[in-house]
């Protein structure tokens, strides 16, 4: 074969391969979507309406080609469809879903989408506005209100415009009515949390009583009430409120882990008082402060943090005291309420050193003056 034949060959395999591969890129079908976008950035995870969003895809392709891949079991179902738009309703099921932002990739031929949606949960709005003071609360609801009241009057040219502004007026009267049920709560006083039982009359069980017993590794100063009850009584939620923190399986060995030599910093003295208490759990209440409930028996199973208690909920049980003395049978619950300095800049931030550290109710009043304004904060009892 002379060269001019071998150069032919040559030159004819290349034009056929730039050939063929044109033609594979020609034969694939262009997906050609106009425009695609949700009602709104939000999906909110405890709201049955808003728990779910929509997707709008304009395009003159069937629906059937888009697949979609998230997090949080999706259910994705088209809604409506005509020839140009189709509307996909996207809900989260997964009511556990532990995401901040979940994307959403819809996937067509050749071509994928994505879709960012904050995830808002009921429990992540709590801990943050229940650190907020009334008042701040109050112009918030009243922010939310104006707000709906401009976007329900506003005039708007496209159905795109008009159904995120109708989306973005649902998720602000969520809001409304989030401020607005916190505000009602905050009128109402406290249940007392262990039925059947009154607030105890005895000056060493009340806040600020001494504990001179154990000054060198604590404060020496008693925070709370002790109600007494008998060994295993019900204890009730005092209020609606979210359990912020759960300590159980509480055993004497833990007070191997207390510090009684050497230096002993308040921090130190803090710790020491924590493990004192025992099964705890700990709430914050719609009234904004931390309640501390310890010398607990048994917490139940259901009982666990990041939940919402309701008022007059079953939640536990008393036990009594941790102290290393046979025969000890002074059962009661500990209450300590711990009042919030309602920082708004620091909503959200709180450790749990801080919350010990804040100061507990009727610090500083003397027993007479406790025992006689305890209704000021609970319910009259019978």
């Amino acid at each position: 074969m002379n060269k001019n034949n071998i150069f032919l060959s040559v030159f004819l395999a290349f034009v056929f391969w730039v050939a063929f591969s044109y033609g594979l890129v020609f034969a694939v079908p262009i997906i050609n979507i106009e425009s695609n976008f949700s009602l709104s950035d939000n999906i909110f995870l405890n709201s049955e309406k808003l728990s779910s969003n929509k997707l709008i895809i304009k395009t003159s392709e069937k629906p059937d080609i888009f697949k979609f891949e998230w997090d949080c079991s999706p259910s994705v179902i088209l809604e409506s469809s005509n020839w140009e738009t189709h509307v996909f309703d996207v809900k989260i099921q997964d009511k556990d879903c532990n995401k901040k932002t979940v994307d959403v990739l819809v996937k067509a031929p050749y071509k994928t989408l994505k879709h960012s949606f904050k995830i808002i949960k009921e429990y992540d709005l709590y801990s943050k506005f229940l650190d907020y003071s009334t008042a701040d609360l109050q112009n918030s609801f009243e922010e939310v209100k104006k707000t709906v009241s401009n976007l329900e009057n506003s005039i708007l040219e496209t159905w795109e415009q008009r159904v995120k502004n109708e989306r973005k007026i649902e998720e602000l009267k969520y809001f409304e009515e989030f401020f607005w049920n916190i505000l009602e709560k905050r009128k109402q006083k406290f249940l007392f949390p262990v039925k059947w039982w009154k607030i105890p009359v005895t000056e060493t069980k009340v806040p600020n009583s001494p504990r001179p017993y154990r000054n060198t590794y604590t404060d020496g100063i008693h925070h709370g009430w002790d109600l007494n009850a008998p060994k295993g009584s019900t204890i009730v939620s005092l209020d609606d409120w979210i359990v912020i923190r759960v300590v159980k399986w509480f055993t004497p060995s833990e007070f191997w882990k207390l510090k009684r030599d050497g230096e002993i910093t308040d921090k130190d003295k803090t710790i020491n008082l924590d493990i004192l208490r025992g099964n705890q759990v700990w709430i914050k209440t719609m009234k904004w402060d931390v309640a501390f409930y310890s010398h607990l028996e048994e917490i139940f199973p259901e009982i666990k943090e990041w939940m919402i208690l309701k008022r007059w909920q079953p939640v536990w049980t008393v036990w009594a005291t941790w102290v290393p003395e046979e025969g000890y049978s002074d059962f009661h619950l500990h209450l300590s309420l711990q009042s919030n300095p309602l920082d708004t800049a620091r909503a959200w931030t709180y450790t749990y050193l801080d919350i010990m550290w804040w100061p507990w109710s009727f610090k500083g009043q003397s027993a007479s003056y406790t025992l006689e304004h305890y209704h000021d904060i609970f319910e009259k009892l019978d």
